[in-house]
């Protein structure tokens, strides 16, 4: 199944993202409706998810490009990446206000964990 893989990423890697954006809509499109029958919103979307990526991170360990993604420690002290703190204000927008669940908790898990 690899070989396929490997063919197009040696061929053109701006394909290749784009091939596997397209498997990730496609599936995410399809696992909606199957999460609603389930009855847990997401939960579908969340298996999808997590074999798409364990699939992906492992190709990328077999081919020996981790490193050359980033998946891999940092080389520089923690304190060089002082200079993201200014965004925190960004980040945190959406809880200032306060939380409010609309979900039961696990229809809330599962889409937390799907987009993680």
């Amino acid at each position: 199944m690899t070989k396929w893989l490997d063919d197009l990423f040696e061929k053109n890697e701006l394909t290749f993202a784009l091939v596997w954006i397209g498997i990730y809509c496609t599936l995410n499109s399809l696992a909606n409706p199957l999460s609603d029958a389930i009855g847990i919103h997401s939960s579908a979307s969340l298996i999808c998810n997590s074999l798409l990526t364990v699939m992906l991170f492992l190709w990328l360990r077999k081919k020996g490009l981790t490193k050359y993604y980033g998946l891999c420690r940092p080389h520089s002290p923690a304190g060089r990446f002082l200079w993201y703190l200014p965004l925190l204000p960004f980040m945190s927008h959406n809880l200032w206000f306060g939380i409010a669940v609309n979900y039961p908790a696990a229809d809330t898990a599962c889409h937390i964990l799907s987009m993680l």
